[in-house]
């Protein structure tokens, strides 16, 4: 049977999977392009669909779609902000940092619309309800007596 993640889990996972990739990604697009290609408006088009890529892959881990949109917002703007404090400290990283993590968040919703997908997979494998043994009323699988009878149901 699939198991169901805790959602503050599945969202502190993209939060931190789209920092540390949006982080690797701007690192690693920012110096193989000024090697093969100097052009700084290319580097900021091409890290920006990166970005919608990172938020893709950190939104997988989310269970909703909203859910991914924000982790992945929250997570790649800190983690753009971090490297381009680091890299331009004198310019205003912030409005391009608030932009990647927006496009990181449109990647985040597109895929964390597939958790809701697991979590159907996941609820229709488990058992929704039992019958009573006695009078064949339906109760909950919890249910240690029945609603309608008050007859004692076994376990599980």
């Amino acid at each position: 049977m699939p198991s169901v993640r805790n959602p503050l889990s599945a969202f502190i996972i993209t939060i931190v999977g789209a920092l540390l990739l949006s982080l690797l990604v701007t690192v690693l697009i920012q110096l193989i392009m000024q090697i093969f290609l100097p052009i700084f408006e290319l580097q900021l088009i091409v890290l920006s669909f990166a970005v919608v890529g990172v938020g893709a892959l950190a939104g997988r881990s989310s269970l909703i779609g909203s859910m991914g949109f924000v982790g992945s917002l929250v997570g790649a703007f800190f983690g753009t902000y971090l490297f381009q404090m680091f890299r331009f400290p004198n310019d205003w990283p912030f409005l391009l940092s608030l932009l990647w993590g927006a496009l990181c968040g449109v990647g985040g919703l597109l895929t964390g619309k597939l958790g809701l997908r697991r979590i159907d997979r996941a609820l229709s494998a488990m058992p929704q309800q039992r019958r009573c043994g006695r009078c064949g009323a339906k109760v909950g699988i919890t249910a240690q007596k029945c609603w309608s009878c008050r007859a004692f149901l076994p376990p599980g």
